[in-house]
């Protein structure tokens, strides 16, 4: 089974126009392509309705994959333009619903909410989400004593933590995010399943690894670096063979960030590049086995979640 361990649904006011902003300027300064010509098209990266996604799994092979919204809601920049986070979960939920064989749903709440916890608990059992997401580039540190009674809900309801970490674009503060901060939690909660979503990305995924070398109970997902498989493959293959040779395969997980990086790279084009690496890689002596791959293009998921 093939599994997108890490997406979402966005559109004009999700995440909101502040995050749309930074996406573009910085898509502009990596790609040297125009910003006007990127704006105009984000409209093709929009997808509410889980349509668009359920062609590209398709495409893709994959069967599966988890959805979630992102709650950026108390960053001052994001407070006029993005929807309510309830609201975000709805439009999850729906669209999960009419698709219950492909899709499931992760919840995120900023643990700063004075309510955060009671909508954690009731997007799990009013909304099915399977899962709760941390976003700490909204401001907080993720070992935080006021992040602390999301992670003893999530243990009560016996369900993973994903944490972001990696830079983020402006308005969002990338500084939370660095991995090591994860390591407190995993210490104080032994039980609970973490995943380090992005693996800290190319700027921190040493430090990802670390973390996760010490701390069994803390998984990775590779969500988001599809820019560097596309641009710089052999640096993406040689990471990804020391991620493998450091944590172990069991505790990697392929994810695709959908859908930020569609128009980079294509699902079915970012699962290829795992089933079938890149020439360069071979020429370099960098493989990887067919129990290596299974194991992060779903396997781990699917045991991790029970799909």
């Amino acid at each position: 089974m093939k599994v997108d361990i890490h997406a979402h649904l966005m559109g004009e006011e999700v995440p909101g126009k502040a995050f749309w902003d930074g996406f573009t300027r910085l898509a502009a300064v990596h790609t040297g392509r125009d910003e006007e010509r990127i704006r105009q098209r984000l409209p093709d990266i929009w997808d509410l309705t889980g349509e668009r996604l359920i062609a590209d799994l398709d495409d893709a092979g994959v069967e599966k994959v988890m959805i979630m919204p992102v709650d950026w809601g108390l960053v001052p920049a994001f407070k006029e333009s993005t929807m309510e986070i309830w609201d975000q979960h709805l439009i999850h939920a729906e669209v999960a619903r009419q698709h219950p064989d492909r899709m499931i749903t992760f919840a995120c709440f900023d643990p700063r909410r004075p309510n955060a916890v009671e909508l954690l608990e009731r997007a799990v059992t009013e909304l099915g989400a399977v899962g709760l997401k941390i976003h700490p580039a909204a401001g907080f540190f993720p070992n935080e004593r006021i992040v602390y009674p999301m992670y003893e809900k999530a243990m009560e309801l016996g369900i993973p933590v994903m944490v972001h970490t990696g830079p983020e674009p402006k308005p969002l503060y990338s500084r939370h995010c660095q991995p090591v901060y994860v390591d407190d939690v995993a210490a104080d909660f032994p039980d609970l399943n973490i995943i380090l979503a992005h693996a800290g990305l190319s700027a921190w995924w040493q430090e990802a690894a670390g973390v996760a070398s010490v701390a069994p109970n803390v998984f990775l997902d590779i969500s988001g670096w599809q820019p560097v498989a596309r641009l710089r493959p052999l640096e993406f293959y040689a990471t990804l063979r020391s991620l493998i040779d450091t944590v172990g395969a069991k505790r990697i997980m392929w994810g695709s960030d959908y859908p930020a990086l569609r128009l980079l790279m294509p699902e079915a084009d970012w699962a290829k590049a795992i089933v079938e690496p890149a020439e360069v890689a071979q020429e370099k002596g960098i493989s990887f086995s067919e129990e290596e791959v299974a194991a992060i293009m779903g396997d781990n998921a699917a045991r991790l979640l029970s799909l």
